[in-house]
């Protein structure tokens, strides 16, 4: 539980340190070389992450999530959202996901809800060499991939940039039941 806390504080940290000045205007790149550096300037052009759409259950991803072999650290309980960090916002001052929660089942399926409503449901990928889940919807358009660090009492989801729609650190917390209302 201190690591991810240890954790978490130095991501806060490193986020505030390198937030960028908006006032600053970017430098003008022409096509020219620089001669005091060597380098070619139209190398340096502004590097963009492709946007990919969003990911359908087709049948080589439930084949990989159905036959996935159960990874326990995940699967045997429900994850409460406890706080959630955006790289595009400031902190929030309180857990914006109150009352959600996500369930992966040993199955490659996963439900996700508030309270105890089910919102949302599909496939899920746990590959266990890069520790990246990558979740798709069967009830919305959407799809997403976290890069997973995970301990006994807690678990830290690291959106990807693989979708360009993940901007999202989120700690959540091992539970055996749904969350209940204050």
């Amino acid at each position: 539980m201190n690591g991810i806390l240890r954790i978490l504080v130095v991501l806060i940290l490193g986020f505030g340190a390198c937030k960028s000045d908006k006032n600053k205007t970017p430098p003008v790149l022409s096509e020219q070389t620089s001669q005091e550096d060597n380098i070619d300037v139209r190398k340096l052009q502004e590097i963009k992450t492709p946007s990919q759409p969003y990911a359908k259950i087709d049948a080589p991803f439930k084949d990989l999530s159905t036959k996935q072999k159960p990874y326990l650290m995940l699967t045997d309980s429900i994850w409460h959202f406890y706080f959630a960090l955006s790289l595009k916002e400031q902190a929030p001052k309180k857990n914006i996901y109150e009352g959600e929660w996500i369930d992966f089942l040993e199955n490659g399926t996963y439900k996700k809800g508030l309270y105890d409503q089910t919102t949302d449901s599909g496939l899920y990928y746990y590959n266990s060499n890069s520790k990246f889940v990558e979740l798709r919807s069967e009830v919305i358009d959407s799809s997403s991939e976290w890069d997973v660090r995970v301990d006994p009492d807690a678990l830290l989801l690291i959106g990807t940039a693989k979708y360009n729609n993940n901007p999202w650190q989120i700690k959540l917390m091992r539970r055996t039941l749904f969350p209940v209302r204050k």
